[in-house]
């Protein structure tokens, strides 16, 4: 504990030194008898106990929350003597925000008392936040000493991103061999009632279609389609980002991630996730609870890490890219090496998808409205414009998503136009 005067200390020194100097040069000797007891009570305080007599503890009501969620910090307070007054401060993250309580608290403990101090914070950014330290000052009775000290108090909150809902999702164009939500148009067992044929040996009579049989006077049987599943890869753009925190081009592109996630495993997909910036950094293609949770741990930690050497997508395992996937690529489009990427995809055969969240309204949010940022802004626009249609030019389909609307919006076109060139 570091132990330091307070000004109300430093007052009652500087009025001792003046009485002493005025009873010396005036020769009067009931000044210096008067502030004689001022002198006396500075010389207590170096022997009054400073040293720490009290416990603290943490509790936090949920270790792991979503974006925008609301968590009660309450801090324990347990006293071994008497402490006439006790300050108690806990600096927060950014990435939380307080909305009930204060995180500055003041306590008068008796010997042997336990008090609790709440507070409750928001959680406006995803990642780990670390509720660590308390910075604690002690107080004498009389006000004139206090000490000082840092209590670490370590406990960490996982903060996920916030899932936007999603019911309709772009379809695969390529199928895998394991049972899932789509219907392929392959026949075999399966729900979905397909073609009729007449029946030979070796058809299950529970497939037999009576009213055709009676209508022929000959066996018919029913063909289903395949209910199968597909591969998905998300890529993530972590090359660069614009925008201020928390709605940088980032944080909305891993929002979008996560709910493309969430929504491709509810239909018993494999989903992979890739975060492209200068070493790749993946999640293998699986299904499932535990790849939920795999994924949603891959984006808490994915961030910005600009390289100068980037590596090239055909080092990526296959494991992690199956050649039959469908990537859908979240980028907004902000560094040339992404699209170089972009276009490696498409010309090894990918069926490959770009949702592009635009960084133009989150900079103008996070700037000062001007007439010289409207026109950079309109600009800016032209060019991602220009170079949007020449990815597209090349075969690859790019959905411009404005973080300001719902994200199945802007998918809603993009799910039709992809039905057709199924159909087609």
């Amino acid at each position: 504990m570091t132990t330091r005067l307070t000004p109300l200390a430093l007052s009652v020194v500087t009025v001792g030194a003046w009485g002493l100097v005025l009873g010396v040069l005036s020769g009067r000797a009931e000044l210096v008898v008067a502030v004689l007891p001022l002198l006396l009570g500075l010389l207590r305080i170096g022997r009054g106990g400073s040293s720490r007599d009290w416990t603290l503890t943490r509790a936090i009501s949920a270790a792991r929350v979503f974006e925008g969620e609301r968590v009660t910090v309450t801090v324990t307070v347990s006293a071994g003597r008497r402490a006439p007054l006790l300050e108690l401060f806990e600096p927060l993250s950014p990435a939380l925000r307080l909305v009930g309580g204060h995180n500055r608290g003041l306590f008068s403990l008796t010997r042997g008392q336990r008090v609790e101090w709440r507070y409750e914070v928001e959680c406006v950014r995803r990642g780990r936040v670390s509720l660590g330290t308390v910075h604690a000052r002690l107080w004498d009775r009389a006000g004139l000493q206090a000490g000082e000290m840092s209590i670490p108090v370590p406990w960490q909150l996982r903060v996920y991103p916030r899932p936007l809902p999603l019911r309709r999702l772009p379809g695969p164009r390529r199928m895998q061999a394991f049972v899932g939500n789509y219907v392929a148009p392959r026949v075999g067992e399966g729900l979905e009632p397909g073609d009729i044929r007449a029946f030979v040996p070796g058809d299950r009579v529970r497939h037999v279609n009576w009213r055709a049989s009676l209508r022929f006077r000959r066996l018919f049987v029913t063909q289903y389609h395949q209910e199968r599943n597909a591969d998905v890869v998300l890529m993530l753009d972590t090359l660069t980002e614009a925008g201020a925190p928390p709605d940088t081009t980032l944080d909305v592109s891993i929002r979008a991630a996560a709910a493309l996630a969430t929504a491709y495993l509810a239909r018993k997909d494999r989903v992979g996730l890739i975060e492209y910036c200068g070493p790749f950094r993946w999640v293998r293609p699986s299904s499932g609870r535990a790849q939920h949770e795999r994924i949603f741990e891959a984006l808490l930690r994915a961030d910005v890490m600009f390289s100068w050497v980037t590596q090239e997508v055909g080092l990526v395992p296959r494991r992690i890219l199956p050649p039959q996937a469908l990537v859908i690529a979240i980028s907004p489009l902000l560094d040339p090496r992404f699209e170089k990427a972009l276009v490696d995809l498409a010309a090894r055969g990918f069926d490959l998808t770009v949702l592009s969240p635009s960084p133009i309204p989150l900079v103008r949010r996070a700037i000062r409205a001007s007439a010289s940022a409207d026109v950079a802004c309109r600009l800016w626009a032209l060019e991602r414009r220009t170079r949007a249609d020449a990815l597209h030019r090349l075969g690859i389909t790019i959905v411009d998503w404005d973080p300001a609307e719902p994200l199945e919006a802007a998918l809603g076109g993009l799910t039709r136009s992809r039905r057709r060139d199924v159909a087609r």
